[in-house]
C-alpha cells in the first residue's frame, strides 16, 4: 500500500470515529436562587416520566422518585433526587436536578456546570408532595 493510500484510509477512518461521536449537551448559564417557603419541600412522582433532553439521549425518571427543594431557576422549580442520581448525556456525562413549572418536567438543571438544559418537549410529571422525609 503507498503513502497516498495508507492516508487516505487514515482520514476515511478518522472521519467516520468523529461522525459518531456524542455533542455536548446544549446549556445556558442560571442563576439557582433560594425558593423562599419551598426550599426542603420533599415530593415524588406519580408515574414513570419519559424525557428527551436536547441531546437526544433519552431519560426515563422511575414513578416514586423522590425529590428535595433545593430552589428555582428561571425555567422552574430545582428538584434534587434524593435516593438516586439523574444524568444527562452528551459527549460527556452531566448530573443533572429535573426542573418542574406547571406540572410538566421542562428541563434539567446541571449542578456542577450551574447551567440549565431544555427538554426537546416538556414531559408530563405530577407531583405529590410529601410528608415524612
Amino acid at each position: 500500500m503507498n503513502r497516498a493510500t495508507r492516508v487516505a484510509v487514515w482520514l476515511c477512518a478518522s472521519a467516520a470515529l468523529l461522525a459518531g461521536c456524542a455533542s455536548e449537551v446544549r446549556r445556558e448559564p442560571v442563576e439557582l436562587a433560594a425558593a423562599a417557603g419551598e426550599q426542603g419541600r420533599r415530593f415524588s412522582n406519580g408515574g414513570d416520566v419519559e424525557a428527551m433532553p436536547e441531546s437526544r439521549y433519552a431519560r426515563r425518571i422511575a414513578a416514586g422518585t423522590e425529590f428535595i427543594v433545593v430552589g428555582r431557576v428561571a425555567q422552574g422549580l430545582v428538584l434534587k433526587p434524593t435516593q438516586t442520581v439523574l444524568t444527562v448525556e452528551g459527549a460527556h456525562m452531566h448530573e443533572a436536578y429535573a426542573v418542574h413549572r406547571d406540572g410538566q418536567l421542562v428541563g434539567f438543571y446541571l449542578p456542577v456546570e450551574r447551567a440549565f438544559t431544555s427538554l426537546v418537549k416538556p414531559a408530563p410529571m405530577p407531583l405529590q408532595e410529601r410528608t415524612n422525609p
